[in-house]
């Protein structure tokens, strides 16, 4: 009696088989749903792939700022002056100078406290000395990865979704005027 349960109660099985019951739009819409999930598995192990890819290029870009960034002290050539921004709030510039291999730069730096002449201040800076911001960690690039991968996963579960439950409708239409001309039929 159990064995019959399980059998009856597994409803794919009951759609491939040779029962009367079940007509060939049932049949259909099994076939869309299992295209769908199909669809999504597939999906996944190519979102894989590509996080993958993204992992080895974000890393080799990080790796290469890494080796041609470094830090340097600069020094404030005079006190710091408040700048009103876009959004209202207040930021603080400082001029500054730095040397990189004997040669003296200069440029105006945003700066998150206040400076007075003659502070050092620790920015990053390329091979020609000009400033950067601070390199990236190689770890960003498996958090690059992973958002990338699941980005386009989820794009390709939301598309197949979509058409699954657009043609379960269409399905749906189809049944209920076959089961209203069987009715009119009566």
């Amino acid at each position: 009696m159990q064995s019959v349960e399980r059998v009856h109660g597994l409803w794919v099985l009951r759609a491939c088989g040779r029962n009367p019951l079940v007509r060939g739009i049932d049949r259909l819409e099994l076939l869309i749903i299992a295209v769908g999930i199909l669809v999504v598995l597939v999906a996944a192990a190519l979102a894989g792939a590509l996080g993958t890819a993204v992992h080895d290029a974000r890393s080799r870009v990080y790796i290469a700022q890494a080796q041609t960034r470094h830090a340097v002290t600069a020094r404030a050539t005079e006190d710091n002056t408040l700048v009103l921004r876009v959004d209202d709030s207040t930021a603080t510039r400082v001029n500054a100078r730095w040397q990189v291999d004997g040669t003296e730069h200069t440029g105006s730096l945003s700066w998150d406290h206040v400076v007075k002449t003659g502070d050092p201040l620790m920015i990053w800076v390329d091979r020609n000395g000009d400033r950067v911001v601070a390199p990236a960690p190689v770890s960003q690039a498996a958090a690059d990865a992973i958002g990338v991968a699941y980005v386009a996963w989820q794009a390709v579960v939301l598309v197949v979704a979509g058409l699954v439950c657009l043609g379960r409708a269409n399905l749906d239409r189809r049944r209920d005027s076959a089961w209203e001309r069987d009715i009119r039929c009566l």
